[in-house]
C-alpha cells in the first residue's frame, strides 16, 4: 500500500486521471480491451467529470461499479445513474457499461445474472474504491450480516447486502473479486476521511472496518490518493 497526499483535490484528480489513463491504455495495447471499476457516492463526481473528457480508446473500455443500491434507475441514490450522468459523457460515452442491478426482474435472479457476468470477466485493470465513515468500502458494511460472506475467499462475485445503518438493500462485489485487479486506488477527500483511514491502519480486524481487508492485503497493488 502506498499513500499519495496532495495539497488539494484538483491536483489529486489530475494525477489520478493520468494514472488511470496510463493503465487502461497499457491494457488495451496488451490485450485489446480494458476494465474499469468505479464507486458511487459524492466523492468521485469531480473525478468522473475530468475522466469523461480524457482522450482514451473508450470503445475498448468496459466500466462497472463496486456496488449498487437496489433501487430504480430514476432514484437519486442509484449509483448507475451517477455514472451515466457524470462519467459516461463526452469522450467516455463510447465505453461499455455493465449494470449490477435490474429492477425489472426478481432480485435473486438479478443478482445471480450480475454475479455470472462479473465472475466471467478477466482481471480488472483499475478499481477505484471509496470509504465510508464506518470504514466500509463498496457495500461491505461492518453492520451487515453478510459481511463475513463478502470477505470470504469463496464468495460469489456479486452478492446481496442488507446494511443495518444505511438505506436500501445493496448488491456488492466481493472482496476477492475486487482484489483481482492490476491496481486499486482508494480515493479519499477531506480530513475526516484521513482520520478514519488512520484508524483503519491502527488495527487489523476487517469485520469492524472492512477497508482493512484491502489495506492489509500484501499482494495488492494499492494506492491511497488523499487530499484535504
Amino acid at each position: 500500500m502506498q499513500l499519495h497526499s496532495f495539497s488539494d483535490a484538483t491536483l489529486l484528480h489530475s494525477d489520478l486521471v493520468a494514472q488511470i489513463k496510463h493503465v487502461l491504455e497499457q491494457a488495451i495495447t496488451q490485450r485489446g480491451y480494458a476494465y474499469l471499476v468505479v464507486s458511487g457516492g459524492r466523492t468521485p463526481v469531480e473525478l468522473f467529470k475530468l475522466l469523461a473528457q480524457t482522450q482514451i480508446q473508450w470503445e475498448k473500455v468496459t466500466i462497472t461499479l463496486t456496488d449498487e443500491r437496489c433501487v430504480g434507475m430514476e432514484d437519486k441514490d442509484r449509483n448507475e445513474r451517477l455514472v451515466r450522468n457524470y462519467l459516461l459523457q463526452h469522450e467516455a460515452k463510447r465505453a461499455k457499461f455493465i449494470s449490477l442491478f435490474d429492477e425489472h426482474i426478481n432480485i435473486t435472479e438479478s443478482i445471480q445474472n450480475a454475479s455470472n457476468i462479473i465472475a466471467a470477466l478477466p482481471t480488472f485493470d483499475v478499481v477505484i474504491l471509496g470509504m465510508g465513515e464506518d470504514g466500509h468500502t463498496a457495500s461491505l458494511f461492518p453492520c451487515s450480516k453478510e459481511l463475513t460472506y463478502g470477505l470470504d475467499d469463496n464468495a460469489e462475485a456479486v452478492f446481496l447486502v442488507t446494511p443495518q445503518t444505511a438505506s436500501h438493500q445493496r448488491v456488492s462485489l466481493s472482496k476477492n473479486r475486487l482484489l483481482d485487479s492490476r491496481i486499486i486506488f482508494l480515493h479519499l477527500i477531506g480530513p475526516k476521511k484521513r482520520s478514519i483511514f488512520n484508524q483503519a491502519l491502527a488495527e487489523y480486524d476487517p469485520l469492524s472496518m472492512p477497508i482493512r481487508a484491502f489495506l492489509n492485503n500484501q499482494s495488492t497493488n494499492m494506492h491511497v490518493m488523499y487530499a484535504p
